[in-house]
Order: structure tokens, then sequence, then C-alpha cells
């Protein structure tokens, strides 16, 4: 056989025993069996939010930001499914892709985390001692992928399509 096809053979059985060992240790970690599809759709997902960042593709140098024309209700579900608060001023939207009156788009916003402190005895557990853990502030980078529909004053965002890909905290030094 030539060499290009004995690659080719070899890239297909690694991505086939990475994908079997992928699923194997889903079940194993949630005691549940996977759902293909959904695993399949959060690997794409996050490789395109890689390639986004790194900015391979070719929307990114031409994509415009446009204004969130519902910024409140955004930052809420930002909140509910980040556990971060967003600086609405910060948040804008550019179009990925359209499809009729539906255009998917990708939110980007910067949030911050309060200084939380815990203890075993938050917990609900019955410690009479045990550690406190104190996370500090932070400031992170957040994007999110979603469906909205054109406004007046730019674009207003389905709620409930809001999907978080990823949180990156800014390190100031």
């Amino acid at each position: 056989m030539p060499r290009i096809i004995k690659f080719i053979f070899f890239l297909l059985l690694f991505g086939i025993i990475f994908e079997a060992g992928l699923l194997s240790s889903y079940t194993i970690v949630t005691s549940q069996p996977p759902d293909v599809g959904k695993v399949v759709d959060m690997q794409v997902s996050k490789l395109t939010a890689i390639w986004d960042t790194i900015g391979i593709g070719s929307h990114k140098s031409n994509s415009k930001a446009y204004n969130v024309t519902n910024p409140a209700q955004v930052s809420q579900a930002f909140q509910s499914k980040a556990g971060i608060d967003i600086d609405v001023s910060t948040l804008s939207a550019s179009i990925v892709s359209t499809s009729g009156s539906n255009m998917n788009v990708t939110l980007t916003a910067t949030g911050y985390k309060q200084s939380q402190s815990t203890n075993n005895a938050s917990l609900g557990k019955n410690f009479t001692s045990g550690q406190i853990v104190i996370t500090p502030t932070g400031t992170f980078n957040v994007t999110a992928t979603a469906t909205a529909t054109s406004d007046d004053n730019g674009l207003k965002v389905n709620i409930n399509s809001i999907q978080i890909t990823s949180i990156k905290q800014i390190i100031s030094q």
C-alpha cells in the first residue's frame, strides 16, 4: 500500500479509538449511557470556540460587533448558566450565520465573580471544625453562542438558546 493510504488509515483508526475511549470514560464518570449526538456536538462546539479564539476561520476577520437590545436578560442568563456577573457595557454580539430571520451569533463580554469564603459547615455537613476556602475576586472573558433576531437598534438574543463556550480568567499584573 502507498504511504498516504497507510497514513489516512492510521488517522481513521486513531479517531475511532479516541471516540470509543471518550464514550467509555463518559459512561464511567456519569454512570449513564452516553448520548453520542450530544458528545459529538460538544466536541464540535469546543473546537470551533478554540478556532475562533486563535483566529482560524474566514468569518473571524470580517465580523462586526452589534449591540444587544436585551442586555439585562442576557446578563441574567449568563449569571444562571456560568455563575459570573456580566458587565453589560462590554456585551457585544457578532453574526456567525443567518437562516431566514434567525441568526446564529457569538456573544462576548467581560464578567466578574465576587470573592467568597465557605467552610464545611456551610455545605450542610455537621462539622465542628474544618477548612475555610477563600475564592478571590476574578475577572473573566466569557464567550457564548446563541440565536438572535434583528431589532431596530441591534440584535435581540433568544435567552433560551445561550450556550457558554468558553470562560477565560483575565490575569492582571
